[in-house]
């Protein structure tokens, strides 16, 4: 793939400091490494500037994005890109079929067009969007425990396991009240999902 729109340097600079981070970075933290040490290539926005703040994560995004592909390419690293961190771990054999797979959030970063639709307005739906995702990625381990579920399970599976502990802690048939409000507080977390 021929990296276009991306700044070489800026792409070295971002690639150095994930191999420096292998326990993977938030994106705030690789932004502050950047400015801290890279400060020609990707200077530290004005945060209180949405905007600017917004095109700013868009180009890292795009960069980021980028450097998945590149090092995919390669066939010895592969950049996790998450909601919350950016880790770079060693290829396995099903990390070229990562890239095959539709992934409507890279598409979106790579298609430098969409930073110019963005308006202040859409901005702040996406900010908004972004917090309420963020929220959602750190309640659900908890909704899961909650449940005695590991994640892993399927809707079908998850909805048998609320009736099973619905009728287990039901007030009544002489179940505990607040049990049976955390289990529906829990499974409200998840549906939200």
């Amino acid at each position: 793939m021929k990296l276009t729109n991306t700044d070489p340097a800026l792409l070295s600079a971002i690639n150095q400091l994930l191999s420096e981070h292998l326990t993977g970075l938030r994106e705030i933290e690789l932004m502050n490494l950047l400015d801290a040490q890279y400060p020609s290539l990707f200077p530290r926005p004005d945060l209180s500037d949405r905007m600017m703040l917004f095109q700013h994560h868009f180009m890292l995004r795009h960069h980021l994005y980028c450097l998945q592909q590149q090092l995919a390419d390669d066939g010895q690293w592969w950049l996790d890109i998450s909601l919350v961190t950016i880790t770079k771990r060693p290829a396995t054999p099903s990390t070229g079929q990562k890239l095959a797979e539709f992934d409507g959030v890279r598409d979106y970063y790579l298609d430098l067009e969409n930073l110019a639709k963005e308006s202040a307005q859409s901005v702040d739906e996406l900010i908004n969007s972004f917090w309420t995702a963020l929220q959602k990625h750190y309640q659900a381990p908890q909704a899961y425990a909650v449940l005695g579920l590991s994640g892993d399970e399927g809707q079908a599976e998850i909805r048998q396991r609320v009736r099973e502990l619905n009728q287990q802690h039901h007030p009544d048939k002489g179940g505990d009240p607040e049990t049976f409000r955390t289990i529906q507080h829990a499974w409200a977390q998840l549906k939200k999902n």
